[in-house]
């Protein structure tokens, strides 16, 4: 299992012009296997996302990421079939309120552990999006809130199931917000650190490790 990245700054993401694909000698498995996976999900769509390919830590609690753009069927497919050698790059956030953290359970037809739950939100970084614009999309579009003060980077994560790199930031709302799930989860709850649902994602484990 990777080693966790603790940060004090926010992370930096260099990204290069080329897009990055597969072997040609997994490509065409690959291709085959996205056209099986959109027949039986149509909530699937070949969206963009950067494709890790390094992770250097730059010193004062810094890290920068080398990336590429990447089309997102290159991911999907690792679900259950060819490994293509996309890892790319997410967010998490560690949504508070006093005591509690928000916790969302994903949905049947996710990619990635579908019926389990992780903090919410969770969702990737796409071509000219810094992690801080990703992770506060993905609190709006998922669970329908805002923060009221700026994104705090705690840490970078390797999801070794999902196959991800992972920007771990605490997040702030309103003392009253009312979260509204979205189609990524089937529900969101609060929930304390001793009291937390079952079965939680690897990743939502060790992010809650980090806490206690």
């Amino acid at each position: 299992m990777h080693s966790v990245i603790h940060l004090r700054r926010p992370a930096i993401v260099q990204v290069s012009g080329e897009p990055w694909v597969p072997e040609d000698a997994i490509r065409e498995q690959a291709e085959q296997r996205w056209d099986v996976m959109c027949a039986a999900n149509s909530k699937l769509f070949d969206g963009a996302l950067l494709h890790v390919v390094g992770v250097d830590r730059t010193g004062c609690g810094g890290a920068t990421f080398q990336a590429m753009p990447c089309a997102f069927k290159w991911y999907a497919v690792q679900a259950d079939g060819p490994d293509c050698g996309c890892r790319p790059l997410g967010v998490k956030g560690l949504v508070r309120r006093g005591e509690h953290i928000l916790m969302g359970q994903r949905a049947s037809w996710t990619t990635f552990h579908g019926g389990d739950w992780e903090c919410a939100p969770s969702g990737g970084v796409e071509p000219g999006q810094t992690p801080e614009a990703a992770v506060e999309k993905e609190l709006q579009e998922e669970t329908g809130l805002s923060i009221n003060e700026p994104p705090h980077a705690r840490a970078i994560l390797f999801d070794d199931t999902a196959l991800s790199w992972e920007v771990v930031f605490e997040l702030s709302v309103a003392n009253d917000a009312r979260p509204i799930a979205a189609a990524e989860y089937e529900s969101l709850h609060w929930h304390t650190i001793t009291q937390m649902p079952q079965p939680l994602t690897p990743t939502a484990q060790r992010m809650l490790a980090m806490l206690a």
